[in-house]
């Protein structure tokens, strides 16, 4: 069922929850290609099969994910955040419209890497690149947060959300620039969905640094466990 739900109610529900740990563990330093051959550079968190590939937002690169990433260690996921092309130590320029090759490329390094069941996540313009591989990809489940429907070159058709028959959970807060674009993704997407919206307007890992992060990290590391159950 289709949740599109207003996140006042979690932030009470999870205050009195303890504080998320900020930092991850240190982590390997990995490089791997991109579809196109263009190298990349990332952190591999970990030991298991269960393996989360984090795509980061415009303006804050793979560290931005640390909250999250700390998180899913605590609960056993293993981890790879990376850097997009023209963002060192990644190489190559920076090209929105190929940031898609470049999740192809850390999906095909966790599988040869021994990921046997994929979450892929990822904040704005990484939201876009991850609707697209994740209608084209067979993963367990994805997450969006903030992502616009096209940034760049890059776009979020409704053919590549529709393709998808993986759960998804769409997240954006109340007052993003974003937020129509948020809803109508969650809104066309295939079952099983949903859409939690939180409060404010900070724009994608931003929210991390909000009172929105306690909870909104909860509610992606449960959607993880329960999609991609260890």
């Amino acid at each position: 069922m289709f949740n599109k739900f207003i996140a006042v109610a979690a932030l009470a529900l999870l205050a009195s929850q303890p504080a998320l740990a900020q930092q991850p563990i240190a982590g390997e330093v990995v490089t791997f290609q991109a579809e196109d051959g263009t190298e990349l550079s990332g952190i591999w968190r970990g030991i298991s099969d269960h393996v989360v590939i984090l795509s980061h937002q415009s303006d804050i690169r793979q560290e931005g994910w640390d909250p999250l990433v700390a998180a899913l260690d605590e609960a056993g996921y293993a981890t790879l955040t990376y850097n997009f092309r023209g963002n060192p130590p990644s190489g190559g320029a920076r090209d929105i419209k190929l940031l898609d090759n470049d999740l192809r490329g850390a999906i095909a390094f966790a599988r040869s890497h021994g990921a046997v069941h994929l979450t892929l996540v990822g904040a704005s313009m990484g939201g876009i690149a991850t609707v697209v591989v994740g209608g084209q990809d067979t993963v367990d489940a994805y997450v969006v947060i903030a992502a616009p429907r096209a940034f760049g070159g890059l776009a979020a058709s409704d053919e590549a959300i529709l393709a998808s028959g993986a759960p998804k959970l769409f997240i954006n807060s109340e007052r993003d620039h974003y937020n129509r674009d948020t809803r109508h993704m969650a809104e066309i997407a295939a079952e099983p969905k949903a859409l939690t919206l939180y409060p404010g307007s900070f724009h994608g890992l931003l929210q991390f640094k909000t009172d929105n992060a306690v909870p909104m990290i909860a509610e992606i590391v449960d959607f993880v466990r329960a999609n991609m159950p260890q």
